[in-house]
């Protein structure tokens, strides 16, 4: 009989991995947890171990192809392997939701790809009922993807019969949301995809013979008593690897994970708590109470908070660009009373036309200014084909922390915008950062960024790039100190505090320098910024 293994999310939310190398070829005999390939996931690469005993019958991608996760990548043969070509693990997901009668017949709603490679993201709120009549493209769900909510929209025409995922819970591309009858299209619609556990190994695994052999050698007996011994377990090989390393019998841990499936955290967690329980259990030398109190308060005291999908996103955007480009960041005290008593005076009159003048609108200006002078700060760098890629539209990037997390509205074609312009847009993004109303579009295409951390206090800073731009602009608080005039008086003068960054492979730090010279010369005298084209 042939078992095909798909591709399983070898990272945080993965929707893609290159092979790197096979570890095994057609013909060759492996046992269950035999690693059998090597996968490039973003910038690591993981091995994958065989599920299974068998012979290796073909092997689906070839080294340098990327595969997609839950795509075919090898099919094994052999005796008691259960015959799952063309199948998928959906069956495991439905089978625990009761289906409306003859459900099965209604197109599929699965989740698309809202975002670039997203594979993951969660259902922000509904927009229809079960039992509400759509039209084709009618927007039926919101997904909050990466740093944006996104409206899908209905591929068909027909009935809502049933919302599978609800509002709050996070799905995986593929994963069906909602079924719809619709009568030209009932039938179709993809089923989700997801690693297949093998039911054979599955067996195997939950033998109460072999668990508690292999566990009493990886832990010394210390291994907590089965509470049900026929309980199926759905974990990948690599998860049963190490709950034996760690001396845990996977059996009688809770998943966490998508349909129950126990994960690494999961056995991380249960290891403490068994340790925590027989320590309750077994009397202990009086003298051992305190150290076992206080591992008992060390519990007590830790919280795992899962991340959110914008947090990974947020996380993974980081490292990109921490590890990517190589970050130099210059820093500039600017005398600012001009410019100070400048909005102070505009701030009235932006006032009658409903705009608030905030000191942002002058940066934006500015730094465009800047800019232009300074063309390398207004590009990108293609490393696949060696180029600067320089921008002549001036897009430019406003850093918003919110509640769920930091967005960057850009504001587009900032060049061709008024003072009061500028300030509408970016009064209006910022509200829709909070209320979670961002859309991509919105947020797209920026080609410098400005991170305002002065409106909570912050001074200097050292700003990491929204890669793949190059350059960002820290703008720090304002504040009083002693400064010395062109008389050579000592003052109490308003002073800003700037912070430059930018990516030392296209921008020199002569460059830089006078980048943020120019700036600091348009801000300590705003009225200049009225000759600047």
């Amino acid at each position: 009989m042939a078992y095909v293994f798909n591709l399983p999310d070898v990272g945080e939310g993965m929707a893609e991995g290159e092979i790197v190398s096979w570890l095994v070829a057609v013909g060759d005999t492996v046992s269950e947890e035999d690693p059998i390939v090597e996968i490039q996931n973003d910038k690591s690469v993981e091995e994958i171990f065989s599920p299974v005993d068998g012979t290796v019958k073909e092997l689906h991608y070839d080294e340098g192809d990327v595969a997609t996760v839950g795509t075919p990548l090898i099919t094994f043969e052999g005796e008691g392997l259960e015959d799952n070509e063309g199948a998928t693990d959906s069956g495991a997901a439905e089978s625990e939701v009761p289906a409306a009668s003859g459900s099965t017949s209604y197109y599929k709603f699965t989740l698309p790809d809202v975002g670039e490679g997203m594979a993951e993201g969660e259902i922000a709120s509904w927009l229809v009922s079960e039992g509400d009549t759509v039209d084709e493209e009618d927007s039926l769900v919101e997904i909050q993807n990466d740093k944006s909510v996104e409206e899908v929209a209905s591929p068909v025409a027909g009935t809502i019969k049933r919302i599978v995922v609800e509002a709050g819970t996070v799905a995986n591309v593929g994963d069906v949301l909602a079924e719809i009858d619709s009568p030209e299209h009932n039938g179709e619609g993809e089923e989700p995809a997801s690693t297949p556990d093998s039911p054979a190994k599955e067996a195997k695994a939950d033998d109460p013979a072999q668990d508690a052999s292999t566990d009493t050698s990886a832990a010394s007996g210390n291994v907590p008593e089965i509470s049900d011994p026929n309980k199926r377990v759905l974990a990948m090989p690599s998860v049963r690897k190490y709950a034996r390393e760690k001396g845990v019998d996977i059996s009688a841990v809770s998943g966490t994970g998508k349909n129950g499936r126990v994960l690494r955290e999961d056995i991380d967690n249960f290891d403490g708590q068994a340790a925590t329980a027989q320590a309750s259990e077994q009397p202990a030398a009086q003298n051992d109470a305190p150290a076992q109190q206080a591992s008992a308060q060390d519990d007590d005291r830790v919280e795992h908070v899962k991340m959110t999908p914008m947090r990974k996103a947020i996380a993974k955007s980081m490292s990109t660009s921490k590890f990517t480009a190589p970050q130099v960041t210059l820093f500039k005290d600017v005398e600012v009373s001009k410019l100070w008593d400048h909005r102070k005076k505009f701030k009235a009159i932006a006032a009658e036309r409903d705009t608030k003048l905030t000191f942002l609108p002058y940066v934006v200006k500015a730094l465009v200014a800047a800019v232009k002078k300074y063309p390398a700060l207004n590009a990108s760098v293609d490393e696949d084909a060696h180029e600067f890629i320089h921008k002549h539209y001036y897009n430019v990037g406003i850093a918003t922390d919110t509640d769920q997390g930091l967005y960057v509205p850009t504001i587009k074609d900032a060049n061709m915008k008024s003072m009061f312009d500028i300030a509408d847009e970016i009064n209006d993004k910022a509200a829709k950062a909070h209320e979670g109303k961002l859309s991509a579009s919105e947020m797209a295409d920026g080609t410098i960024s400005i991170s305002n951390i002065g409106s909570v206090g912050g001074e200097f800073f050292t700003p990491i790039l929204n890669y793949p731009e190059v350059a960002i602009l820290g703008f720090g608080a304002i504040v009083q100190q002693p400064i010395v005039n062109d008389e050579g008086e000592v003052t109490v003068g308003r002073v800003l505090k700037l912070s430059l960054t930018f990516d030392h492979r296209i921008v020199d730090g002569a460059t830089g320098q006078r980048a943020l010279n120019e700036i600091t010369r348009l801000l300590a005298d705003p009225e200049l910024l009225l000759m600047e084209g």
